[in-house]
């Protein structure tokens, strides 16, 4: 079954804008803080895409930046209305998905940032959304993204695991079934968004659209397996606390490839 990122939306919006506030968000917003302090916004022209409520457009406004928003619900655009209405009353708010894209112009953006929202997207939209990404941005223009972390299904132990090594070690797969080293192979049973990135690869397929990694940072890390922390309730996000992991020794950053499920991603848009 196909879900669209319209679609679980229009079902989640009212969850979503309840939690935006919680320390599951704030763990992620230091990590994409972390990858602006690559950037001077003021004075930039940025487009935030799956702009949700405004919260980050309004971080971007009050760094000097002029900011459009582009969401797919209209929940979400009514909210981000209302969170800017008055203070920031210029700002452009559009209701849209990849599509709208073709509608901006081309090389009129300085900064394009795509958090918590291309894992809602289909390959087809996916791609559409590179492209367009490359097509919006000036030369040596900032793409920030987040991303869930495919690598992570390697930490869990679970039904991830054994569906990570069918789809990348095909080889070790036929001689020996993962699944029967496991303990729980078919859990956890709820849906995963298809599009999902190893943070070791990500580069290429950004280099694929004409990108130019320079940064990751990694959030919401797991200091154990999720079925080896059973006190933790994972479909309540705000229920327990976010280690920091930005300034980790670099001799240790590689743990947080496996540890964290998010990762956020900076590159430049090449000539």
């Amino acid at each position: 079954m196909t879900i669209s990122g319209k679609d679980y939306w229009s079902d989640k919006t009212a969850s979503y804008l309840s939690a935006i506030e919680g320390p599951y968000h704030a763990n992620r917003l230091q990590m994409v803080e972390a990858l602006l302090s690559e950037l001077s916004l003021a004075g930039k022209n940025c487009l935030d895409f799956g702009c949700g409520d405004g919260v980050f457009v309004e971080r971007l406004l009050e760094d000097g930046a002029t900011v459009s928003g582009v969401d797919v619900d209209s929940a979400m655009i009514h909210a981000a209305q209302s969170r800017l209405l008055g203070r920031w009353k210029d700002t452009k708010l559009a209701c849209g998905g990849v599509e709208h894209l073709s509608e901006l112009p081309g090389n009129s953006f300085d900064c394009l940032f795509a958090l918590n929202v291309l894992a809602y997207l289909n390959p087809k939209e996916e791609a559409t959304f590179y492209q367009q990404a490359q097509r919006l941005l000036r030369e040596g223009g900032a793409l920030v993204v987040t991303h869930s972390n495919e690598l992570f299904d390697m930490f869990t132990l679970n039904r991830y695991t054994a569906n990570f090594f069918g789809k990348h070690f095909s080889i070790a797969a036929e001689e020996c079934n993962v699944r029967d080293l496991l303990v729980h192979p078919d859990v956890p049973d709820r849906y995963v968004f298809g599009v999902r990135e190893n943070p070791l690869a990500y580069r290429y397929k950004l280099k694929s659209y004409g990108f130019s990694e320079t940064r990751q940072e990694f959030a919401i890390l797991h200091s154990l397996p999720p079925l080896l922390t059973p006190s933790i309730d994972f479909d309540d996000i705000d229920s327990r606390k976010y280690p920091e992991t930005v300034g980790w020794p670099e001799a240790q950053r590689w743990k947080l490839m496996f540890m964290c499920s998010v990762f956020g991603s900076i590159s430049s848009r090449k000539n």
